[in-house]
């Protein structure tokens, strides 16, 4: 691991001090609302109502015995093999679970953040510290830090050359399953047959648990629950959605054909973009191709994409590079805050990256393995470092 430059320090503290300070302002009404459905699904699993986990009344009437004020239901909308992880926060009270969880959220971030210093050198905890997404979701009591740590972990094990506990590493994102949409059709393609059957085996395996705790039944009602449209909190505020629903939504799109023509399209392209992309490309254009058409995807969600802008600024040519730089700023998922019609320039930016990554496929060479200087990164230094790698080397 390099020495940390002290002007790097200070920008790095820096930033997590302004994202201290930001995030406490939301801490208290997050722990009556995204984390109150973290626990709620925690008790119900804890006490083994796996029958009971999607039954609207069921969650209200247990978020009602923890915050008593509380009146709308923040709906648990993780899969019942999840439920059984968070199964130990209710073996702590609310306000402990919640600190507990804040805490852990911050440590797995620190984590990732030393994974990509030591990966890429000390100027990657400058992009890493930059982004909104990460402090935003943890002060929001969500757990888009447990994907990007799942997400780094399954890049990792591929690039070490174990595939199929990468494919299975990956399945475990299936907790949010709508962020992995491409994955399956992405290594398919590709034919990394490894990798894919650890995916195919471990989703199995996710599915099973969840027949096995709850029956058919469970199942049914968890698919019934993400349909139901008279649950306000379920889906709120589509104009700060990061992907084709809050562009539609900020541009007062209507049309279906419309929607499903750019979804379409987006498909499209990645299918033909990832057919010969290299692993880490790879990881960059389907983690960003799978966030543009998922139907529920705000701005914590595109924590997911720290690998990928890693790996674009620091493997990609210099015009990717300087995009990636960009979407690193707080500033494009910074509008996802902002209301109609601001908010697009975050679905905007998103399918923009989108497609400078899906441009890199006209050039046939890979980059070089090897860190370059943040000066570099930001087109500074005009020498690139580029290698052609064999397909055969690349393939999982």
């Amino acid at each position: 691991m390099k020495r940390l430059p002290v002007s790097t320090a200070i920008v790095v503290v820096g930033m997590c001090v302004l994202w201290i300070g930001l995030g406490s302002r939301i801490l208290p009404g997050a722990k009556s609302h995204d984390f109150l459905s973290f626990y709620t699904g925690a008790t119900l699993a804890l006490e083994g109502r796996f029958s009971e986990l999607y039954d609207p009344s069921v969650q209200l009437a247990r978020q009602q015995q923890i915050v008593p004020q509380i009146t709308t239901l923040v709906p648990f909308i993780r899969p019942g093999f999840y439920a059984v992880l968070l199964a130990p926060l209710a073996l702590l009270s609310f306000d402990t679970a919640f600190a507990a969880w804040i805490a852990g959220q911050s440590l797995l971030l620190i984590l990732c953040w030393i994974w990509a210093w030591r990966r890429f050198g000390p100027d990657a905890l400058i992009f890493a510290a930059l982004p909104l997404s990460a402090p935003l979701g943890i002060a929001s009591g969500q757990d888009c830090v447990v994907l990007l740590a799942l997400f780094v972990a399954a890049y990792e094990l591929a690039e070490r050359k174990r595939p199929v506990a990468s494919g299975m590493v990956l399945a475990l994102l299936l907790l949010k399953f709508q962020l992995v949409l491409l994955w399956p059709v992405a290594l398919l393609i590709q034919r990394r047959w490894r990798m894919l059957a650890g995916f195919c085996a471990t989703a199995v395996a996710e599915v099973a648990l969840c027949v096995a705790l709850g029956g058919v039944q469970a199942v049914r009602s968890y698919a019934d629950l993400l349909r139901n449209k008279s649950l306000d909190l379920l889906s709120p505020s589509p104009q700060l959605m990061i992907g084709y629903r809050g562009l539609a939504a900020n541009l007062g799109i209507d049309s279906e054909a419309v929607i499903l023509g750019l979804v379409a399209a987006v498909i499209v392209i990645f299918l033909w973009a990832v057919r010969q992309a290299p692993l880490w490309r790879t990881f960059a254009l389907t983690a960003v191709a799978s966030l543009c058409v998922a139907p529920h995807v705000y701005g914590y969600d595109a924590t997911l994409l720290l690998l990928p802008l890693l790996l674009t600024i620091y493997l990609m040519r210099p015009v990717s590079r300087v995009a990636a730089v960009l979407m690193s700023t707080p500033l494009p998922f910074g509008f996802a805050l902002a209301d109609k019609p601001w908010a697009v320039v975050s679905s905007a930016s998103l399918l923009l990256l989108f497609a400078i990554l899906a441009a890199e496929t006209f050039r046939p060479a890979t980059p070089a393995d090897s860190p370059i200087s943040l000066q570099s990164a930001l087109g500074a230094d005009r020498t690139d470092r580029f290698l052609g790698v064999p397909a055969e080397e690349v393939r999982g």
